[in-house]
Parts: C-alpha cells; structure tokens; sequence
C-alpha cells in the first residue's frame, strides 16, 4: 500500500512539475517582446456562446468542413510566412510602406481572420491578399481590384473582405470588379457593402444595419470570439491585483468579423453543392436562419448552417 502511495504521489508530484514548467514557458513567451505575438488562440477554450451553439457549426461539420473550396481574404498582417499550412497561397498587392514585411511577416488581421475562418470551414483553403492601405483609400482600392482580378485568374470561389466602407468614384470602380467576380461564380462576404451582388452580413444586433446601408443586411452573425487571449491585456491585468475578476470580457473577448464567419459557411455549402450561384448560396442562408435573442438584441436572420446544410444536402 505504502509504496503505491509513493508511486501516487510521483505521479502527482510530475503532474504539478510538468504543469508549472509548462505555465512558466507560457508566461515566459508572453514576456519575450515581439511585433508578431499579438493574440494566442484557444479554440474552443470556454462554455459561453460560441458560434456553434449560435449557428450549430458542429453540426455542419459532420457533413462538410469546406474541403477544397478556395477562400480569399482581402487583408493585412498575415504573418504569411510565419504559418506553415495555413495559407494555401497568396500574394501581396500592396506598394506601400506602412510597415516593413507587413504580409510577410506580421501576424494580426489577416491572420485573425484565417484562424477564424478555420474555425468554421477547417478544411477550406485560405489564400492571403494583401490589400489594405492605411488612409488611402485610392490605393487600397487600386490594390482590392488588382487581388479580384489575381482571384478570378486563380480560380478562387469566395472572397470576403472586413474593412471600413468604400466610398464615391472607388466604390463605383471596385463595384465593377466585383460584379465580374460575381458573374464569373465567386461568392463575396463583405461588410460594410451593399453591392447587391454582395451578401450582406451584420452582427446580431436588432436594425439589421438598416439605416446604415442602403439595403438591409442579409443575414445575422454572432460577432464574438472567446478564444483569443490578448497579449498586452494578460500582461496589465498580471501586474494589477485589483483587476476585474470577471477578466473574460477584457482579456479573452474579441470582436470577429462577420464577413469571414459568412464566407466559412458559404465553403460548408460548396462543398456540399458547388453548382450554385452567388445569389442562391446567400438565399439558402436566408432561408433556414431563425430569431435569436441575444444579450436583450433580438435578430431575425441569424444564420443556422446546420440546416441550412440539411436543406441543401437532403433535396432544398
């Protein structure tokens, strides 16, 4: 008995050791400066609302986890040379020097947005564009318009785009490349764009972006990503006592973009049927979204591509 307890206890003993090297290692890499550490990723790392209990993505997955469907994200920060499988390919389109190697090797939007849109269509491919340029407007549409026309050459099916909206003659010129886009069978998620072409997201929030957009947005997302731990907030609230213990909102709540969520279920949808257009991929979505009441908002068209999967997959 006694020597059971022995091996109990080095078994606990290694357990507890393991477990502190292994704390110690975290809080070390959190303290070692680094432009590219701006956020770790937990997936499924909590029991609040996540986007499968809003939009029942396990269940879609059972079916169809967007194998082999194309997925373009208009962007920046990728870190595209710093995640090995993560991007099936790519280009940068930008000539500005906002910052040196920005899609090459910076890790923020971009790649936010291509871990977020693995979450939902794991087996997608993800192809990084470099696109955005800080307050020029002209040049990021000049760089948007040369990565759709790089997309239709390469085939790509679905693009989706999280940025401001784009206004006067750009929006007149960007609308012309993407309604060839759009002809030629790519599916788009923007927000911020009512291009009827477009489908439209918005998060679950009770206008529906109406009054925002000259049309009201198609479908409702939930818009929160639990899994992304902040770096420079985890390091404050180390340094604070007196930090809200309800650290969660603070510390692990990120807003995620509605768009690239829309464009993971687009690829669940391709997979399971690629002989749609455009139109019918968001009107499928529209089809089998439900009410939801969440946090005192009440949206009417919040996705479901858990039936929205059945409807497709078993005779529409």
């Amino acid at each position: 008995m006694k020597k059971i307890k022995r091996k109990v206890g080095l078994i606990v003993l290694t357990i507890i050791f393991s477990g502190s090297v292994i704390l110690n290692i975290f809080l070390w890499r959190l303290a070692v400066p680094s432009e590219n550490i701006w956020n770790i990723h937990f997936p499924d790392a909590n029991s609040r609302e996540t986007y499968d209990t809003i939009h029942h993505v396990r269940e879609a997955q059972k079916v169809s986890t967007g194998n082999g469907v194309k997925v373009g994200i208009l962007d920046w920060g990728f870190g595209f040379e710093e995640h090995e499988g993560l991007y099936a390919g790519g280009k940068d389109f930008t000539t500005y020097g906002y910052h040196e190697d920005n899609f090459k090797h910076t890790s923020e939007h971009g790649f936010w947005m291509a871990q977020t849109l693995k979450e939902i269509a794991p087996d997608a491919e993800v192809y990084a564009l470099g696109t955005y340029v800080p307050d020029d407007e002209d040049a990021w549409v000049d760089a948007m318009i040369e990565a759709v026309h790089w997309s239709m050459e390469q085939g790509m099916d679905i693009l989706t785009l999280s940025h401001q909206a784009i206004s006067g003659e750009n929006r007149e010129r960007f609308d012309a490349e993407i309604d060839k886009a759009v002809e030629q069978g790519i599916v788009t998620t923007f927000i911020h764009y009512d291009n009827p072409n477009n489908i439209l997201p918005w998060g679950i929030w009770e206008n529906g972006g109406e009054g925002y957009y000259n049309r009201k947005a198609d479908i409702n997302i939930f818009q929160y990503d639990y899994n992304t731990l902040f770096v420079d907030n985890y390091k404050t609230a180390l340094k604070n006592p007196d930090f809200d213990k309800d650290y969660k909102e603070e510390l692990c709540m990120s807003i995620s973009s509605m768009s690239v969520v829309t464009a993971g279920f687009v690829a669940i949808l391709k997979e399971v049927d690629d002989t749609l257009t455009p139109a019918q991929y968001g009107e499928i979505l529209v089809e089998t979204s439900r009410p939801v009441e969440y946090e005192g908002e009440r949206a009417e068209h919040v996705a479901d591509i858990g039936e929205a999967v059945r409807y497709l997959a078993h005779g529409k």
